[in-house]
């Protein structure tokens, strides 16, 4: 098979597209023939080698979601039939023609959702629809903020929002996005580098505040505005950790308005099994009425995964990079 993969960590230029061998589905396996994968922001983190807690082992093939048609079964698995559409999250090996995946981590992909959409959503999806139902709760009526709102999650987690009933305001950096942003039907946007965006919300909410706050960035400025514009009581929901796993936070204003600080990952592994396969139907049921788009900067050969790497290290990207097979 053809594949796009490390040999050891390093810049856009250390993946290599050439042939691999072909993998073969074990037992409780699912082998997928990937339409389309996509490029995330994890995906560059792992090759660059900056995170200690993960080794590359030559040869290795980055990608966390795909879509395509079941290729093979491995012994035990049911349910599934093969040449089906459906959707994997492996949490890596997706960058390739074919995509092994344990049979939990793969899910029917409905007709009218098509391959790149359903790539984008695989992954992307359940860890926003969890943020958004699960962690914060968002409840119609609510006024709630997403940051960087013109990301392939950020855009889905704002377009859920707005599925719950919410009064949505996300957040952006620079005309291009903020427009991206106002197309997804959100109620208000902010340019988190040119405007304060505490007084911002005060002023789009009528001095109401935000009932809660979904953030991946780990940004103190915009972390600690957040925690200002929060209501008494309000959630801050965290996703990721995109400009620091640390950060100087503003603690009077979390304890003494008795705001929640809520993990949107980890936690009990049976439960979250349950859960990601519910939010995965959901999600997708979603995205079959038309509810939900994937936002898409554009499409790319699998041959290009380099260059795919290289526009997202400049952050000018509207959407996602899907990469196809």
């Amino acid at each position: 098979m053809k594949a796009a993969y490390l040999n050891g960590p390093g810049g856009p230029e250390a993946l290599i597209y050439g042939d691999l061998p072909d993998p073969k589905p074990g037992p409780g396996q699912v082998l997928v023939r990937m339409r389309a994968t996509t490029v995330n922001h994890v995906d560059t983190v792992f090759r660059s080698g900056v995170r200690p807690y993960f080794k590359i082992v030559a040869p290795h093939v980055l990608g966390v979601e795909a879509a395509g048609e079941v290729a093979a079964l491995g012994e035990g698995v049911t349910g599934f039939s093969v040449g089906e559409r459906v959707v994997a999250g492996p949490k890596t090996g997706c960058y390739a023609e074919l995509v092994l995946a344990s049979a939990d981590d793969v899910f029917k992909l409905p007709d009218s959702v098509s391959f790149e959409d359903g790539a984008g959503l695989g992954t992307t999806g359940p860890i926003s629809w969890r943020s958004v139902v699960r962690v914060a709760q968002v409840q119609a009526g609510e006024a709630v903020l997403i940051t960087a709102a013109a990301s392939g999650t950020g855009s889905v987690m704002a377009q859920i929002a707005k599925a719950c009933g919410a009064f949505v305001i996300g957040t952006a950096g620079g005309k291009r996005k903020l427009d991206m942003v106002r197309a997804l039907g959100v109620d208000a946007v902010i340019d988190h580098y040119e405007e304060d965006v505490a007084a911002r919300i005060k002023e789009i909410t009528g001095g109401r505040g935000i009932d809660a706050a979904i953030d991946a960035t780990c940004s103190g400025p915009l972390f600690n505005a957040m925690l200002e514009a929060l209501r008494p009581g309000g959630r801050l929901a965290i996703y990721g950790n995109m400009a620091s796993p640390e950060l100087t936070m503003n603690v009077r204003a979390a304890f003494f308005k008795g705001l929640k600080l809520l993990g949107a990952q980890g936690g009990d592994p049976a439960q979250l099994k349950a859960e990601l396969e519910q939010d995965t139907i959901g999600l997708m049921r979603l995205a079959a009425d038309g509810k939900i788009k994937l936002a898409k900067d554009r499409i790319m050969p699998l041959s290009e995964a380099a260059e795919a790497h290289r526009l997202i290290g400049n952050h000018e990207l509207l959407g996602k990079v899907i990469l196809t097979a």
